[in-house]
């Protein structure tokens, strides 16, 4: 009670004290005045980007979005080889369909016009989980997930519906102050002081991890490592990883569903390039900017490697921080405060992929799932920690077979394209060329051959008409990620925040997956709205 007492007290002196600073005036920012070419600049045409984009368009803002690569998308996209053709990275995507029509990523599509462009449907689970002496498909339904995990695990029925609760709860908590990104001062102060006792699961799993999540619910630990197998897609160990991430996550995907874009992830990315062209925005591909033009502590414009120059009122950055500060604004344009903050954090790993094309059909001969995930062990750390080194041979891999799709875009009748990716670490790879070469076909055929423990097929050379291998080095140069990290910062209890959508520079904001909605293909659309929604808010536009 005492110590209650005191909160209460603190929290009342804090309100005060904030509104009083109120009164003197630290309302909103200004909107930017100054003539200019556009409205807005956005830097960088993956999702984030796009999403800023489509959105600022929709409501009447003149846009410009420049983009390095020669096509829209950033990791949503696509390559081909020989006849076969590869989702660079998407795996599926969260709430992109009709189950929950007009709420979640399906609300953010249909608003900006990019649903009647792009045809999705509907997967019919989750993943595949095994391990060594456990196999389990997990639903992307809560029911059917509780029903099969109460089949499996009968002792551990009242687990399952605590953890199914307290996931939910979690998620409804989190959506009801969804907009607190867009308050300031006494406004978000206030928000923030009463989250103890409005939503108190939220307030009670700020600082638990995964680890403490499955131990709160579960007792067996083949169940444990079924659902807390996702840390494969995470780039978090279960140890580390924040509960608030996993939760939210968990119940989103089996509340508004999990869903494959018809074409591959180009097809999304090619809706929103037309779409914001429709609008009356642009769209220049083959464009890398070079600088954030500063003046007066505003930007007011970039210039491109090209020598051109364009103004803006605002920029959207859908970079990481590291480019963003370092190459684009320069630090010494920055408080040091927020330089050094995000100098501190840890970063999340890169990826180590190999594409395969085959000359057989993995579907015909049984394998019918889109998606598995494999681990040789169950300690989730161990697994990280390895693969982090740089051996495949004992890791974890998430194995996505792209022709079991129900989409013939990939791979001709008779053949399958199957996709492994594992962690990696850009530090581990050599930076002699003739050794990097060396060191990339070595690592694929472990990763290859720890697949194959699950597809025998993979292990025969004579199998495979087609390999690509990707690694942090191809991630940073074709997405110039810093150090080739697609997730952002590492997602545990000290970091689940992230960085906000603003900047300490009034009208400069950053939509990428370094920034609060997390990661993914569909939380990159959440950043890049939210970057937009901030700038909407500015302008007085509802």
């Amino acid at each position: 009670m005492e110590k209650q007492n005191r909160f209460l007290t603190l929290t009342l002196i804090t309100i005060l004290t904030c509104f009083l600073i109120t009164l003197q005036g630290c309302g909103g920012k200004a909107r930017p005045s100054f003539d200019a070419d556009y409205d807005v600049i956005i830097i960088g045409g993956g999702v984030g980007g796009m999403s800023a984009a489509a959105t600022l368009a929709s409501n009447g803002l003149k846009v410009l979005l420049l983009e390095q690569h020669h096509k829209v998308g950033g990791c949503a996209t696509n390559f081909k080889r020989g006849v076969f053709t590869f989702n660079t990275a998407m795996h599926l995507l969260v709430g992109a369909g009709d189950r929950v029509p007009n709420e979640g990523l399906n609300k953010l599509l249909r608003t900006n016009g990019i649903s009647d462009k792009m045809k999705v449907y509907e997967l019919p689970d989750y993943y595949r989980s095994i391990y060594p002496g456990i196999d389990f498909r997990v639903p992307n339904r809560w029911d059917e997930l509780d029903a099969a995990l109460k089949e499996q695990w009968p002792e551990e029925a009242e687990g399952v519906d605590k953890f199914h609760k307290l996931c939910a709860d979690l998620y409804d908590e989190a959506f009801s102050i969804k907009d607190i990104f867009r308050l300031s001062g006494f406004q978000a102060l206030l928000v923030k002081v009463q989250i103890p006792f409005k939503q108190k699961t939220l307030y009670d799993w700020k600082d638990k991890t995964l680890a403490d999540l499955m131990d709160e619910c579960f007792t067996n630990e083949d169940i444990k490592a079924v659902l807390n197998q996702t840390w494969v897609y995470y780039g978090t160990a279960v140890p580390d990883q924040s509960a608030l991430f996993y939760m939210t996550a968990t119940d989103a995907i089996m509340t508004y569903g999990t869903y494959h874009v018809f074409g591959t992830a180009q097809a999304m990315s090619d809706a929103y390039a037309e779409r914001i062209i429709e609008l009356g925005g642009e769209v220049k591909t083959g464009t890398l900017v070079t600088k954030i033009i500063i003046e007066d502590g505003l930007a007011r414009g970039v210039e491109t490697e090209f020598g051109d120059t364009y103004t803006a009122r605002y920029v959207v950055c859908n970079t990481d921080p590291y480019q963003m500060i370092f190459k684009l604004i320069g630090e010494e344009n920055l408080p040091k405060s927020y330089v050094q903050k995000i100098k501190g954090m840890k970063i999340a790993n890169s990826l180590f992929g190999v594409y395969l094309g085959l000359n057989i059909d993995l579907k015909a001969l049984g394998y019918t799932d889109t998606e598995i995930i494999y681990s040789s062990d169950k300690d989730s750390q161990k697994l990280y920690d390895t693969m982090m080194r740089g051996d495949f041979a004992d890791g974890a891999s998430s194995i996505s077979i792209y022709s079991n799709f129900e989409d013939p875009v990939y791979a001709p009748p008779g053949k399958s394209c199957v996709v492994l990716h594992a962690y990696s670490d850009y530090d581990s790879w050599p930076k002699d060329r003739d050794e990097y070469q060396k060191m990339k076909e070595e690592k694929a055929w472990e990763q290859i051959n720890l697949a194959a423990r699950i597809i025998p097929e993979l292990a025969d050379p004579k199998n495979i008409e087609v390999m690509e291998v990707v690694t942090p080095q191809s991630l940073e140069e074709y997405t110039m990620n810093y150090k080739g990290v697609p997730y952002g910062f590492y997602l545990d209890t000290k970091q689940w925040e992230k960085i906000p959508n603003y900047t300490p520079i009034d009208n400069i904001f950053i939509a990428s997956n370094w920034s609060q909605a997390w990661f993914g293909m569909g939380a990159g659309q959440v950043n890049g709205w939210r970057a937009a929604r901030l700038i909407l808010d500015r302008e007085g536009i509802q």
